[in-house]
């Protein structure tokens, strides 16, 4: 469940305390007592972009991603959830549960402003080319193909490409 470093750390601190820590032992704490322990390993000197680091690697939550998502004026539901939503956003990402699959669909500002209802052809050639398939709401989907989680790197290549439209042929709206 968690990354290799993120369980040495851990260990590391727990065994200063006398205590055995098997993987087992590990994968029962709760995610925060994870973060505290995996930080006091750290002591005092830890920077501001390792803290969203461990954020990432214990609560699959990217700081970052999500920070960039405003300039970009994307809205994220996530895990049954809004990450991130403003009113004046263009597009909405939608992921399932797990992060297996995504979806892209035009927020109602986005149709109210153009007149589209469905994503501009610029964003449909783009999201082709990583795999996406169109929907008959024109929404665009995308499933993971072998069950996983969609990869970190996968979801910056679908923002990256939502965010080009974005910038450069919707910049002024």
């Amino acid at each position: 469940m968690f990354s290799q470093e993120v369980k040495q750390r851990i260990q590391r601190v727990l065994n200063q305390e006398n205590e055995q820590v098997s993987d087992d032992y590990i994968g029962r704490l709760t995610k925060v007592e994870v973060m505290d322990l995996y930080l006091q390993d750290y002591g005092q000197c830890i920077s501001p972009k390792e803290i969203r680091r461990v954020i990432l690697d214990i609560f699959g939550v990217n700081l970052e991603g999500i920070s960039a998502l405003e300039k970009l004026r994307i809205s994220l539901f996530s895990k049954g959830q809004w990450i991130a939503q403003n009113k004046k956003d263009l597009f909405i990402v939608y992921t399932g549960a797990n992060d297996k699959d995504v979806k892209i669909s035009p927020t109602a500002y986005f149709t109210k402003e153009t007149g589209l209802i469905q994503v501009p052809n610029a964003l449909n050639q783009r999201l082709k080319a990583l795999g996406y398939h169109q929907l008959e709401d024109g929404s665009w989907f995308y499933a993971e193909p072998h069950g996983g989680s969609v990869s970190l790197a996968f979801k910056d290549q679908t923002i990256a490409a939502i965010g080009e439209v974005v910038m450069t042929t919707f910049k002024e709206i």
